[in-house]
This record gives structure tokens, C-alpha cells and sequence, in this order.
């Protein structure tokens, strides 16, 4: 039985499940950042891993978890898992700081995605009258996504380090596109007015 723990989007979001199966675990693989945000609660062996095919098709024993960052079922680890023991996501935290319904929201998931593919995701989105949250790669150029005149009448909201001290929100618009500075970025694309 695999289990994965999500540990939430930053430090300070475990939830007292996940603190209870972490510290009961006898071995806890995951990241770097995320046995860093839950190091405190570690009893047993920690191994981070580099790549999670490392363990992809390893046999865990019950005293053995893995962790996730945010959820593991929000573009997260829980493909890996029997059990899922679910965390906050960097999704949630996003919508309650721009007060956003998450019923009226669509993810898309940009990791190892090109422009292209994002933008043809956006454009279903978008068709629908949904807010669209893009979680994906640091090094994507928005400006390739919101290149023609149906971007012209949309909000972009940049939210980089989510839940951390340093978290901070940028807001633009086809002229005014916000460039990505760090590794956690989420951008929210809502049309105009809603």
C-alpha cells in the first residue's frame, strides 16, 4: 500500500492528518522542498529524491510514505498512491486570495508544456466563461500565449511564492504582460469585468 501525503503549498499548510502520518512514518521520501517545509515533524529515515521514477515502481512497505507538495491530487503525486492523504493546494491559496469560486475555475496543467499548448488549453477555457489558473513552468514566455486580439479584453493575475513571506501578486493585461520571476508561479486568466 503507497501512500502519499500532501504537505501543503508553503510552509505553516499541514494539515494534523499529515502531521500525524509523517510522524508515524518510518521512511519519508520526497523532495528537497518538500521534507524542508516538514522537517520538524520527521521521526524516520528521510530520502529525497531527485527523480520520482526513483520509486515509481519500488514496493513500499506500510511504514513508508511519500510526499507531495500542495495536494497530491491537484497536478500532484497521487498517480503514485493507494492511499491519498490530501494537503492545501497552491490552487486553494489562489483562489481565496483573489476571492475566486473555485466551481468557476479550470486548471491547466503547464508543466513540460509549450506556449502552444497552454494557449490551446486557455482558449477552452476561455470558451466557457471559466477563470483559468496556469500552473507550470517557471521559463514560460506569457507573451507567446497572449499574442493576437482575443487576449485583448483579458485580466492576468501573476501569484509567485504563494503562502511563503516573500508571495507577491502582479496584475496585467495583453500590454501590460507580467514577466515570471520565480520557480512557484501561478497565472490566473479571467475575461475582463467578472
Amino acid at each position: 500500500m503507497v501512500k502519499v501525503i500532501g504537505v501543503g503549498a508553503a510552509p505553516c499548510l499541514l494539515t494534523e492528518q499529515a502531521r500525524r502520518e509523517i510522524e508515524n512514518a518510518g521512511t519519508v521520501y520526497g523532495s528537497k522542498r518538500a521534507i524542508d517545509m516538514v522537517r520538524n515533524y520527521i521521526k524516520g529515515k528521510k530520502v529525497v529524491l531527485a527523480d520520482y521514477n526513483m520509486i515509481k515502481n519500488k514496493k513500499l512497505s506500510d511504514d513508508e510514505v511519500i510526499l507531495s507538495t500542495g495536494d497530491p491530487m491537484v497536478l500532484g503525486l497521487g498517480y503514485l498512491g493507494d492511499e491519498i492523504v490530501s494537503g492545501i493546494s497552491s490552487v486553494q491559496l489562489v483562489c481565496a486570495r483573489l476571492k475566486i469560486d473555485m466551481t468557476n475555475v479550470c486548471i491547466i496543467d503547464g508543466h513540460s508544456k509549450d506556449e502552444y499548448y497552454v494557449k490551446d488549453e486557455l482558449n477552452k477555457v476561455l470558451s466557457i466563461k471559466r477563470v483559468a489558473i496556469i500552473v507550470g513552468r517557471p521559463k514560460m514566455d506569457i507573451s507567446k500565449i497572449f499574442n493576437d486580439e482575443l487576449c485583448k479584453d483579458l485580466d492576468l493575475i501573476l501569484l509567485e511564492d504563494v503562502g511563503y513571506p516573500i508571495e507577491k501578486i502582479t496584475y496585467g493585461d495583453k500590454e501590460n504582460i507580467p514577466k515570471i520571476t520565480s520557480s512557484l508561479a501561478i497565472l490566473v486568466v479571467r475575461h475582463r469585468y467578472e
